[in-house]
């Protein structure tokens, strides 16, 4: 296993990798870190170079000072992909994302496509109000709350903390905008994995599967949101078997 960092003028990126083979990189989820992944990056390191990063604003990847209170884009984590890959001289890889991790994949694809043999994308979405309605709303509620909160006089980690619930529940909000011609600007093949109960709205992943020209989309039976995390040896037969059908 190998780790370190990578850095550019927005953030100092943390990465991890694991296992031999076409690289594989994997991206989390709202809120969280590479830590998610532990079951599921190591059943894919068996076939795999697993590149486990944390984005910008999560986990061990820090903000720079400049940026610390700027808003979090797909966009600006979809460059920081390409920057860890960059400084591990990985000119093309496999790219599996999770949730908010899914969006900036599909983002990279549409942006990058040179850079991207495949895009595997659980539980994701291209537009904002391709959530459920009550999700949205939530999203919505929460970017403006903590809009308000960090404005009032407080501690300094409280502050923070409200910078970071801004931050977070905007990344929701207001990302990402990946509009049907850019979807279909995306190369690569791409697996499109969700459930009937997924926060992301079933009819909003078959309109992002109509638009991308090589995709698949699977309704994992029984999932909802966060299924991946909790029957990752099924998820990856998913994932390995359709890499597989892809020469990857």
């Amino acid at each position: 296993m190998k780790e370190g960092y990578a850095d550019n003028r927005f953030a100092s990126l943390y990465y991890k990798e694991l296992g031999q083979g076409v690289p594989l990189v994997m991206l989390h989820g709202n809120g969280e870190s590479h830590q998610i992944f532990g079951r599921l990056a190591e059943l894919m390191s068996r076939y795999y170079r697993v590149i486990l990063m944390d984005s910008r604003g999560h986990g061990a990847s820090k903000l720079k000072d400049t940026v610390r209170t700027q808003e979090l884009t797909t966009s600006g984590m979809a460059d920081d992909v390409m920057q860890v890959m960059d400084v591990l001289h990985v000119p093309k890889a496999v790219i599996l994302g999770f949730s908010d991790g899914a969006n900036v994949a599909l983002e990279a694809a549409s942006r990058y496509p040179d850079k991207v043999l495949a895009v595997v994308a659980v539980s994701g979405n291209a537009l904002p109000k391709g959530m459920t309605a009550v999700s949205y709303a939530q999203v919505k509620a929460g970017y403006k709350f903590w809009r308000v909160v960090e404005k009032l006089p407080m501690p300094r980690r409280v502050k923070e903390r409200a910078v970071s619930g801004r931050q977070l529940n905007g990344l929701m909000a207001n990302w990402p905008h990946l509009t049907a011609a850019e979807l279909s600007l995306i190369q690569a093949p791409v697996l499109l994995l969700t459930g009937r109960r997924d926060m992301i709205r079933p009819r909003h992943t078959l309109w992002m599967g109509e638009q991308i020209p090589d995709a698949k989309v699977v309704f994992v039976k029984g999932a909802d949101h966060f299924t991946l995390l909790k029957r990752e040896k099924a998820y990856a037969g998913h994932i390995v078997g359709w890499l597989r059908e892809k020469g990857l």
